[in-house]
């Protein structure tokens, strides 16, 4: 094939990791000449972001479109566009890609998984798998699963790293000790932290319950920041947002938890920060307690400043961390006893912070750079 032109498909109104992802994946190969356009709802911060960065959207008027609805407009798309290929990027956008290319065998279809691989092995999701070329993760775990739970075949798996900035990710020393004086971190004390949502499958709720389980000494060498903000469904008239029921209860029940006077000098909230780096600095140890993490970009961020990771093990998690516990400590899900367990860790020896921190660094940055994500998909595009 001699010329690429690729349609992006981005049917969420979301703006998580995923998104933020999808979003600056598109970015990077933009600026390797690829020529692309991208399909997503006039309403989403993806289409407010992609325009600012120059891409060409192609946005829908509904906040929501139903699949067939999707795939007849990305059916016009090829056609008016002249698109060779279509990178889907949600499990909406999949079906909505492989309902639009049903009777257009030349064009190549990508998927992206960014979700774990549950079992879908029916008869609908065979004829759905045969309408993708390619499937995409970070993670080898959940490429092993896709094998065993979707009807695709092997040769068209395709292990691709999440790119990250690895220019980005600078210690500051001044900026480091700042935040820590503003948030009251003593020096005997370790800082332990988490950047994600305020949602119960994040392990919020059982990262604080861990505090229960140290004793006064180890508590007085602790302290625990949650940065973040509970999971926003919408916007009121005023502008306020909307959170979603669950995320609010859990975070009124953390300031509920703050007030107990064991605990309100060890637990520190900080809201969403979009200089998020400065604030991973500022921690010794990063955390985070999902249930069933995919493959965190999060985690990858907290390595390339260093960070030994506590993680569940669960999802992609335990291949960042390492299996035996290369770059961090695994704790079993929606287990604060076990947490504790790995908070403890790092309190007896906290020398592993620095050897633990040094392998995550090293691994990260050679694992998840952006040049090496940018040539791989462009081969794959070229392959098809």
């Amino acid at each position: 094939m001699d010329e690429v032109k690729v349609l992006h498909c981005i049917h969420s109104l979301s703006w998580g990791g995923l998104e933020i992802y999808t979003v600056e994946l598109i970015q990077k190969l933009a600026e390797k000449g690829l020529l692309q356009k991208v399909l997503c709802s006039a309403h989403s911060r993806v289409t407010e972001e992609l325009k600012k960065s120059g891409i060409e959207v192609l946005p829908f008027p509904e906040k929501k479109l139903s699949k067939l609805k999707t795939a007849r407009l990305i059916k016009n798309i090829i056609q008016e566009h002249g698109i060779t290929h279509l990178h889907s990027h949600t499990r909406l956008d999949m079906w909505a890609c492989a309902l639009a290319k049903w009777n257009l065998p030349t064009i190549k279809h990508i998927y992206n998984l960014y979700m774990n691989a549950t079992p879908k092995r029916d008869f609908v999701h065979k004829w759905l798998f045969s309408k993708v070329d390619a499937l995409c993760s970070s993670s080898e775990n959940i490429l092993e699963d896709v094998k065993k739970n979707f009807p695709i075949a092997p040769e068209k798996l395709h292990l691709i790293r999440y790119g990250r900035k690895t220019e980005s990710f600078k210690h500051d020393g001044l900026k480091r000790q700042e935040l820590r004086d503003k948030y009251g971190a003593r020096v005997e004390q370790i800082v332990f932290g988490t950047l994600c949502r305020i949602d119960p499958g994040k392990g919020v709720r059982e990262l604080v319950q861990a505090l229960e389980y140290l004793n006064d000494h180890e508590l007085e060498k602790t302290q625990l920041w949650i940065v973040g903000d509970p999971t926003i469904i919408g916007k009121n008239s005023d502008g306020t947002p909307i959170f979603e029921g669950p995320s609010e209860e859990l975070s009124r029940w953390i300031a509920e938890r703050m007030e107990n006077p064991r605990y309100k000098d060890h637990i520190v909230r900080i809201p969403f920060q979009k200089d998020y780096v400065s604030y991973i600095d500022a921690l010794d140890v990063f955390a985070l307690a999902s249930y069933n993490e995919t493959y965190s970009l999060s985690v990858l961020d907290a390595m390339m400043m260093a960070k030994p990771v506590i993680g569940t093990n669960a999802g992609g998690t335990p291949e960042q961390v390492g299996l035996h516990n290369e770059r961090g400590v695994l704790a079993e899900p929606k287990d604060a006893e076990s947490l504790s367990q790995a908070f403890r860790h790092y309190l007896k020896r906290p020398e592993d912070i620095q050897i633990q921190g040094h392998k995550a660094q090293q691994w990260s940055i050679s694992q998840h750079n952006w040049p090496v994500t940018q040539e791989a998909f462009l081969s794959l595009y070229k392959s098809l």
